[in-house]
């Protein structure tokens, strides 16, 4: 048990400094990945800052120890108010969890599964009759863009209480206010010093108009005196509590419903693109994807039920396998030593530090995962010759901080893939495939700018 500056003596030294990583924008998670291959699962980024990659000591991080969150989570506090996401008390944490907790529990997503359902139906209406319109020919539609219509437009009809009709008009205030935000929460990770300095003297409020549209979501619901199945109910149920503690009042409302869209809609969307990517990149795992589909009777609307695809072997193993290879948080989730600690047993971290959890490197890891950077569903089935290795692999997080909105995700998923490759015949677009070896992350990980047109071909 050494101090980790003398145990890592082979690592460049230097003062932490994400924007320098961060050239060009949202390359940092390859910065990281390249310095875990050369130095190992344990590298000083600096004075004060770690990461680690070793399954181990992740584990103990985000689980066995439960750190802390990092203090760059501060810099993502709007309106002065906690949320599931920014805050970083324990306490507050616990509390706020246990309020909206009722919203993804099994048998409430259950209520939710008609939400998915109108949605998945409006957007397989829609490439319908955009492949009619094409004379019945193959269609080549943009799947990034489908998906991430897709994903919106439940957020909104869950969290929000109405669909944003993106899939139908492509637009709406709400999404595209957080859209055009997306690059600045990036910008913000990326220079916390110099956000510490604005902060002092500006605010970090919510537009104007996502309040506005909020408060007017709001005031409808409770004036109309009607019960809905969503999220934003369960959140404006805390005002009727015994216990005033737990009362939201209308500011944390919107601000937890707003954290739901950041977190849950680009999330899921892009899951959804790269498991289409690395369908297409393998063939034979598309086909046997199909074969297994094809077995389930498809309901005469044509969108599947999720009792019916949430337990097929293969489908799962396709989105397991996406989750490994593209994880959302490939940048890394950081946490700081609120005391000591000794990371399995060997890596003394003192007070202060800052641990980045390299969940990229990890999940890439050859001595965990035979074939490390190959996209093998079959890894995930019973049949498997190698278990897979599901110590080391972290896609939502572990722990008291994993993520609370993991089975909805999954939910989601499950019933939009299997409804997509059902109902459609797929066929990559060779000169497409070629742009999205490019990948960035900014809020999760994406292909890059100007490279997200991922045309597919398809036809009934």
């Amino acid at each position: 048990m050494v101090p980790i500056g003398v145990l890592l003596v082979n690592c460049q030294f230097f003062k932490f400094k994400r924007s320098k990583l961060d050239q060009p924008s949202g390359t940092s998670f390859l910065k990281f990945l390249e310095l875990q291959r050369q130095y190992g699962p344990a590298v000083r980024l600096g004075p004060k800052t770690i990461m680690v990659s070793d399954k181990e000591m992740i584990t103990q991080v985000l689980a066995g120890d439960d750190l802390k969150k990092g203090d760059i989570y501060d810099l993502f506090k709007t309106d002065n108010v906690d949320n599931l996401f920014s805050t970083r008390d324990k306490d507050i944490h616990r509390h706020l969890r246990r309020l909206v907790s009722p919203s993804f529990s099994v048998k409430y997503l259950n209520s939710l599964e008609v939400h998915f359902h109108d949605t998945l139906l409006v957007l397989m209406d829609k490439l319908v009759a955009q492949i009619h319109a094409n004379e019945d020919k193959p269609t080549r539609i943009d799947t990034w863009m489908m998906w991430k219509l897709m994903a919106l437009d439940i957020i909104g009809a869950t969290a929000f209480g109405r669909s944003f009709n993106m899939i139908e008009n492509g637009t709406h205030i709400v999404p595209d206010i957080m859209a055009a935000q997306t690059k600045d929460i990036a910008w913000v990770a990326n220079n916390p010093n110099l956000v510490w300095f604005i902060k002092l003297f500006i605010p970090v409020r919510t537009d104007p108009k996502i309040v506005e549209f909020m408060e007017k979501i709001i005031e409808e619901r409770i004036a109309s005196g009607t019960r809905r199945n969503d999220i934003l109910q369960i959140l404006l149920d805390t005002k009727q509590s015994s216990d005033p503690n737990d009362r939201l009042s209308n500011i944390e409302i919107m601000n937890m419903a707003v954290m739901f869209l950041g977190a849950g809609s680009d999330t899921t969307s892009n899951t959804l693109g790269f498991a289409v990517i690395e369908l297409l990149r393998r063939p034979s795992t598309l086909k046997r994807l199909q074969d297994e589909l094809d077995m389930i009777d498809l309901p005469e609307d044509g969108v599947f039920h999720h009792q019916q695809v949430k337990n097929l072997p293969y489908l799962n193993a396709v989105i397991k396998e996406t989750l490994r290879l593209d994880p959302v948080a490939a940048n890394g989730i950081e946490r700081i030593a609120d005391r000591d600690v000794v990371l399995a047993g060997k890596l003394f971290v003192p007070k202060g530090t800052a641990v980045i959890s390299g969940i990229y490197h990890a999940h890439l890891n050859e001595d965990y995962w035979p074939n490390a950077r190959a996209f093998e569903p079959e890894r995930w089935l019973d049949d498997a010759p190698v278990p897979p290795a599901t110590d080391a692999y972290f896609p939502f997080s572990i722990g008291s901080r994993g993520c609370v909105g993991k089975d909805m995700s999954l939910f989601e998923m499950r019933m939009a893939l299997a409804t997509f490759v059902r109902r459609f015949n797929i066929e990559a677009i060779p000169d497409v495939m070629e742009k999205l070896v490019d990948i960035r992350h900014y809020l999760s990980l994406t292909v890059a700018e100007g490279k997200t047109d991922f045309l597919v071909s398809i036809r009934p």
